[in-house]
């Protein structure tokens, strides 16, 4: 299984809304404070796979509506983390919900991110969920990409504060991360709208 190491690597660089939050973090608060986030990261991660596997592993194609009711319940909560951000762009605002996100919403925006589902479907053997041997494996080697992947978006934000650049207010930065995000819902909703056309024409 060291072969898919690599393609967890590249999937996890890959920019998405984790990702910015991640960066987003280190630049507002620097890479001590928001390093854990990346401990955050992995534990979604790891509890959303393991659910995509036991369920793809154990249901199939049986009930393909599951697997979009997921999708259409991410794009959801993509679609609100991004208002949230632009309507309340001030870092400096003293309530967390209003200018930051916090790390239970962090939390669950990593549960609902749809990279979980991309490795089990297309990197992780869906009988690795089935042998304790392999999924401890997995588990291991998952925990040794995704930390550093995450602590690096990290640093390369608090890198960004440290530069001292005069537009990167906090107001410049959650309304980037807002538009990031609201992008990757879009294009999540487009594929999801081609599938079911795609499975209405079938029927």
């Amino acid at each position: 299984m060291l072969n898919i190491m690599p393609a967890l690597g590249l999937l996890l660089l890959m920019p998405g809304p984790t990702n910015t939050l991640l960066l987003r973090s280190g630049v507002l608060s620097g890479f001590r404070h928001a390093w854990p986030l990346s401990l955050l990261e992995c534990l979604a991660y790891l509890l959303q796979i393991s659910f995509w596997g036991y369920l793809l592993g154990h249901i199939g194609d049986n009930a393909p509506w599951c697997l979009r009711l997921v999708q259409f319940a991410s794009v959801c909560y993509l679609a609100k983390t991004s208002y949230l951000l632009w309507r309340k762009p001030d870092g400096k605002l003293s309530p967390p919900a209003e200018g930051r996100v916090s790390r239970l919403h962090f939390f669950l925006l990593t549960l609902i991110n749809p990279k979980g589902l991309l490795v089990v479907s297309f990197i992780v053997p869906v009988q690795t969920f089935t042998d304790p041997g392999l999924y401890l494996h997995f588990v291991v080697q998952f925990t040794a990409v995704v930390i550093p992947v995450g602590c690096a978006w990290v640093l390369f934000g608090a890198r960004i504060k440290r530069s001292g650049h005069a537009w990167l207010t906090p107001h410049a930065i959650n309304r980037t991360a807002s538009v990031v995000i609201c992008c990757f819902a879009v294009a999540i909703l487009s594929r999801l709208a081609d599938s079911l056309i795609n499975s209405g024409l079938a029927l």
